[in-house]
C-alpha cells in the first residue's frame, strides 16, 4: 500500500503541474459519465412505485372501476394497462355472472358487489369537442370532475388559478391554453353547447400525460349536453346499458367505508362480470398468482434491438473517450520521462514505471468520474421540470439509485486506465539510457502486427454479423443484462475498430517510404510522422475514434429512414381523405355533410361500399378476392366495392377503359395474381365456413401502388346482380390542395363525436421520426470530431517541440516549419478519417442488418444510395484539410531546447 501511495502522490502532483493537459483528460472523462448519470437518474426517477401509480390512476380514492366488457369475463393484471384478456366464451353456454352484468344497470351492479356504504364517482373519459379558437375550431378531450376537494389530487392537479365551483366554470390543461391562445378568465364555447360558454378558472395537469389537450367541467354541465347536442345532430341518445357503457369508456373511482377492503378476490369477482378493478390494497400487496403481462408479437425482439443499439453506442462511446484521452497520457508519459528515468534508475523497476502512468489515469479517472457523477445528477435536479414537460410525465420523485451512479462511475475510472495503458506499456519498455539522454528511439513494428491487425478486424465483422442475423432472439442475458446477440454485436464492433488501429503502423512506414519523391517540407512532415510512431499512433487513434462514431450515427440514421421508407405501405394515395366505418352505417349522412363543413374543399366524394355474402337469417360474411397461393397458402382480400370516381380517388387514376369495364359489370384489377384466365375469382364463406367461389369477367389496370390496398375494384350493381348485399363501408375524397393538420383534427373530432367507432385519416405518407434527436446526435458527433483533430494534433505537435527547435537551429525558415506541421496534422487526420470511416460501416452494417433479420419480404439492409456520402466525405476530406490549416497557422516561436 505504501508504494500505491506513492505512486499515486506522484500522479497527483503530475497532474497539478500540468493543468491544462489534466483538465482536459478529466473533462473527456466526465462527460460521458455526466451523460450516464443523467440518463439513468431520470430513468430511475421516471419508474413510479405502486403507491405512486395508484396515485395517477385514482387519486386519494380507495379504487377504479372500469367497464371492459360487461358480460364477458376477463383476466387482468394488478393494473389494467399492464394487461387485460377476454376469456373465450360460448354463446349458449353464458356463466350467471354474465347473464346479469348484461341485464343490470352498471351502477347498480357495482352497489351489489361492492361493500356496503361504498361511494361511486363517476369517472368516465368524455367524448372529443370541438371549441372555438381564434383560428376556428380545435379538438378537446372533454373529462368532469369536482376540484374543489383532494379526491381527484395526483390523478388530476390544480397548479393555478382556482378550481370550478360555480355554473359553467370549467378548468383546462396548459396544452389546451397553449394551443389555444386562452387564458384564465377568458370564455370558451363548445361546438354545439354555443348557447353556454365555460368560464376558465384555473389550470390543471395529468401527471401522466403532460401534454394533453383537456377541458375540466363540473360533473353533469358537459356530458349530458354533448348527448343532448347528438340527439340534435340525429343520432340516438346514449342509454345507461352495459354495452354502451363499455364503448363510452365508462369508469368509477371508490370511496370505501371504515375499515372495508378490496383484494384480490374481488378483483377476480368483478373480472367474472366484465369489470376491470385497480384497487390500491392489492397494488401494495400484490398476489402471485396475478397473470402475466402478455407482450404484442415481435415486441420482445424490438426491445432487444433497441437494447443493443443502445448497448453499441455506449461501448463505443467509451472506446472514443478511451482512445481520444490516449494521447493526452502519452505527451504526459513522454514529458515525464526523464523523471520516469530516474525513478527507474533509483532501482524502480518496469513494472514500477508502468504504474507511475497507471496511477494518473486513476487520479484523473477518477476525478472525472466524482465530476461526472456529481454534476449529471444536479444537472437533472437543476432542470427537471425542463425534463418532464420535455417527456410529458412527471418523475414520482428524484431517485439516485447508490448501485447505479457507482458502477457509473467505476465505468468511467476503467476508461481512464484503458487509456493510460497503451502509454504505461510504452513507458515500461523504454530503456533507463534513453530516458536520461531525453531520446526517443524508433521501434520497428513487427511483421505480424498487421496481420494481427486483418484477423482482428475479419472477426469483428463476423462477430457483428452474427449477433445480427445467426445469435438466437430473446436468450438469456449472459453479462450485465445483455444477451449473446447484442453482447455479439458490441464485441464485433469493438474489434472492428481495434483491428484497425494495428494496421497504423505499416501504413506510417509506406507513407515514410513516399518522403524521399516529395519537396523539403512534405519530405520532413512524413518522415518525421512514421518516425514517431509512438507519437503519432494515439494520435490516429483519437481522430479514427471520433469518426468512427460519427459515421456509424450517420450511416445508421439514414439506413434505418430508408429502411423504414422503404417497408412504409400506402393505405390510400398520399393526400387522400378516407372515412371507414365500423358498424355506424346508420351516421354516414350525418358523416358527410359533418366532413365538409369541417374540410370545405375535399373536391369530390367516391362513397366506399363493403359485399356482403347472406346464407342465412343473422348469417354473413365479408366476400373476398382470390389472388393465387403466396408461401404456401391462399392469399385473399376483401373486395373494394365502388363506382367509377373510387377509381379516381382511391386508385389516383383516370382510365376512360377502366371505367367503362366496371360500369359494364366487370372488375377492375390491379394486382396480376387476382387475374385468372381473364376473370377474377369471389370467394364467399357459408355454413360450416365451406367456400363458395363466383367468378366476374375482369381487366387488369396498371397501378403497382394500389395493389396492397385495392387489389380488385367491383361497381356496387355488379356485386347486386350476383345476389349479394351491398353495406356502406364510408368514403373516401382526394383533395387537390394538402389538408392542414388542424383542419384533420377538427374533422377527426367530428367523426368521434358522431361516430365513435369510425375511423377518420389522412394520408401523410411516410414521415421521419425522431428528426430532432438525430440531428442533434449528428452535431454532437460532428463537434466531437472535429474536436479530436484539433486536440489530438495539437497534442502531438506539442509533442514535437523538440523537432521544431532542431529545425531552427539550423536555419528552417518558419513557413517550413508552419508546412511541415500542418502537413504532420492533415496526414494524422487523414489516417484517423479514413480509417475511422472503415470502422463505422461494422456497427452501422450490423444494427441495420439485425433491423430487418427473419422479416418476410424485409427491405435492403443498406442501399449505397442511401449512405451519407456527402457527410462520409466531409469526415475523410475536409477534416484532414481543416486539422492541416489549423497546424500551420498555429503560432510557432519556439524557444531553445537544452540537450
Amino acid at each position: 500500500m505504501s508504494a500505491w501511495r506513492a505512486v499515486l502522490r506522484m500522479a497527483r502532483r503530475d497532474a497539478l503541474r500540468a493543468k491544462g493537459r489534466s483538465a482536459l483528460v478529466v473533462a473527456m472523462i466526465a462527460l460521458p459519465v455526466l451523460g450516464a448519470t443523467g440518463v439513468d437518474v431520470v430513468h430511475r426517477s421516471g419508474q413510479l412505485s405502486a403507491a405512486e401509480r395508484s396515485d395517477r390512476l385514482m387519486g386519494r380514492s380507495d379504487a377504479l372501476i372500469g367497464a371492459y366488457d360487461p358480460g364477458r369475463s376477463i383476466e387482468q393484471a394488478v393494473f389494467p394497462a399492464d394487461g387485460v384478456r377476454t376469456l373465450p366464451v360460448r354463446p349458449d353456454n353464458q356463466t350467471p355472472e354474465q347473464k346479469r352484468a348484461i341485464g343490470t344497470e352498471p351502477t347498480v351492479l357495482l352497489g351489489e358487489l361492492l361493500p356496503k356504504g361504498s361511494t361511486l364517482i363517476p369517472a368516465r373519459t368524455g367524448p372529443v369537442a370541438s371549441v372555438q379558437t381564434h383560428d376556428g375550431l380545435a379538438p378537446v378531450d372533454t373529462f368532469e370532475a369536482d376540484l374543489t376537494g383532494e379526491l381527484w389530487q395526483g390523478r388530476l392537479n390544480l397548479v393555478s388559478g382556482r378550481a370550478p365551483a360555480a355554473a359553467h366554470e370549467a378548468a383546462a390543461t396548459r396544452a389546451f391554453l397553449t394551443g389555444t391562445g386562452l387564458r384564465i378568465g377568458d370564455r370558451v364555447t363548445v361546438r354545439g353547447l354555443e348557447s353556454t360558454p365555460f368560464t376558465l378558472t384555473g389550470t390543471v395537469e395529468l401527471p401522466d400525460d403532460l401534454n394533453k389537450s383537456e377541458l375540466v367541467a363540473r360533473p353533469g354541465e358537459l356530458y349530458q349536453q354533448l348527448d343532448a347536442a347528438q340527439v340534435t345532430a340525429g343520432l340516438a341518445p346514449q342509454n345507461p346499458g352495459a354495452e354502451q357503457a363499455a364503448a363510452n369508456k365508462a369508469a368509477w373511482l371508490v370511496r370505501l367505508p371504515a375499515g372495508a377492503s378490496l383484494g384480490w378476490e374481488q378483483v377476480r369477482e368483478l373480472n367474472r362480470y366484465g369489470y376491470t378493478l385497480a384497487s390500491r390494497q392489492v397494488a401494495a400487496h400484490p398476489p402471485a398468482d396475478v397473470p402475466a403481462v402478455e407482450e404484442a408479437v415481435g415486441a420482445q425482439d424490438a426491445r432487444e434491438r433497441r437494447l443493443m443499439t443502445v448497448a453499441t453506442t455506449a461501448a463505443m462511446a467509451l472506446l472514443e473517450v478511451a482512445l481520444l484521452a490516449g494521447p493526452a497520457f502519452a505527451v504526459g508519459a513522454r514529458r515525464a520521462r526523464r523523471q520516469l528515468a530516474l525513478f527507474g534508475a533509483a532501482g524502480g523497476r518496469p513494472g514500477h514505471v508502468r504504474a507511475v502512468v497507471l496511477g494518473g489515469g486513476l487520479v484523473l479517472g477518477a476525478a472525472g468520474a466524482v465530476l461526472g457523477t456529481v454534476v449529471g445528477a444536479a444537472l437533472v435536479a437543476v432542470l427537471r421540470t425542463r425534463i418532464e414537460e420535455w417527456g410529458g410525465s412527471r418523475f414520482g420523485g428524484l431517485t439516485l439509485n447508490p448501485s447505479d451512479l457507482l458502477g457509473i462511475a467505476a465505468v468511467g475510472m476503467v476508461t481512464a486506465l484503458l487509456a493510460a495503458l497503451l502509454p504505461a506499456l510504452q513507458a515500461g519498455r523504454r530503456e533507463v539510457l534513453d530516458g536520461l539522454t531525453d531520446r526517443d528511439p524508433v521501434r520497428r513494428s513487427a511483421r505480424w502486427t498487421p496481420l494481427l491487425g486483418l484477423a482482428v478486424v475479419l472477426a469483428g465483422i463476423g462477430l457483428a454479423l452474427y449477433g445480427a442475423v445467426a445469435a438466437p432472439t430473446g436468450g438469456m442475458p449472459v453479462v450485465a443484462g445483455l444477451s449473446t446477440r447484442t453482447l455479439s454485436v458490441l464485441g464485433g464492433a469493438t474489434l472492428a475498430e481495434l483491428g484497425l488501429l494495428l494496421f497504423t503502423p505499416l501504413l506510417l512506414a509506406l507513407l515514410g517510404r513516399l518522403a524521399r519523391l516529395l519537396p523539403v517540407g512534405p519530405r520532413l512532415a512524413l518522415r518525421d510522422t512514421a518516425r514517431h510512431r509512438s507519437r503519432t499512433g494515439p494520435a490516429v487513434a483519437a481522430v479514427l475514434a471520433a469518426v468512427a462514431g460519427a459515421v456509424a450515427v450517420g450511416v445508421h440514421t439514414a439506413g434505418a429512414e430508408a429502411q423504414d421508407r422503404a417497408s412504409y405501405r400506402l393505405e390510400q394515395p398520399v393526400g387522400s381523405v378516407r372515412l371507414t366505418l365500423h358498424g355506424d352505417a346508420d351516421t354516414m349522412p350525418q358523416l358527410r355533410t359533418a366532413i365538409v363543413q369541417d374540410l370545405p374543399d375535399l373536391g369530390e366524394r367516391a362513397d366506399l361500399y363493403e359485399a356482403n355474402y347472406v346464407f342465412c337469417e343473422g348469417c354473413s360474411s365479408v366476400v373476398s378476392a382470390e389472388g393465387g397461393q403466396r408461401y404456401g397458402r391462399d392469399v385473399t382480400r376483401s373486395v373494394v366495392v365502388g363506382d367509377a370516381k373510387v377509381l379516381r380517388n382511391l386508385l389516383a387514376v383516370r382510365d376512360q377503359a377502366a371505367e367503362t369495364a366496371l360500369l359494364a359489370g366487370k372488375a377492375v384489377v390491379t394486382d396480376p395474381s387476382y387475374l385468372h384466365d381473364g376473370k377474377a375469382v369471389l370467394r364467399m364463406l357459408g355454413n360450416n365456413m365451406e367456400p363458395k367461389d363466383v367468378t366476374v369477367d375482369a381487366v387488369l389496370l396498371e397501378r403497382p401502388a394500389a395493389q396492397r390496398y385495392a387489389p380488385l375494384v367491383i361497381s356496387p350493381d355488379t356485386i347486386r346482380g350476383l345476389g349479394l348485399k351491398v353495406v356502406p363501408a364510408g368514403a373516401i375524397w382526394l383533395p387537390t390542395t394538402p389538408v392542414a393538420d388542424k383542419a384533420e383534427q377538427r374533422a377527426a373530432a367530428t367523426v368521434a363525436r358522431l361516430a365513435p367507432h369510425s375511423e377518420f385519416g389522412v394520408e401523410r405518407g411516410f414521415r421521419p421520426q425522431s428528426s430532432v434527436v438525430q440531428v442533434a446526435l449528428s452535431g454532437f458527433a460532428a463537434l466531437v470530431v472535429l474536436g479530436a483533430a484539433v486536440v489530438s494534433t495539437a497534442l502531438a505537435a506539442d509533442d514535437a517541440r523538440r523537432e521544431r527547435v532542431l529545425l531552427s537551429a539550423i536555419g528552417a525558415r518558419p513557413r517550413t516549419r508552419r508546412t511541415v506541421a500542418g502537413l504532420q496534422a492533415g496526414l494524422i487526420s487523414l489516417l484517423g478519417a479514413l480509417l475511422g470511416t472503415i470502422s463505422g460501416f461494422v456497427p452501422a452494417y450490423a444494427l441495420l442488418r439485425s433491423r430487418v433479420a427473419g422479416e418476410m419480404g424485409a427491405p435492403p439492409v443498406l442501399n449505397p444510395a442511401d449512405v451519407p456520402w456527402a457527410t462520409i466525405a466531409l469526415f475523410a476530406l475536409a477534416l484532414p484539410v481543416l486539422a492541416g490549416l489549423l497546424g500551420a497557422l498555429r503560432r510557432d516561436a519556439p524557444a531553445g531546447w537544452r540537450g
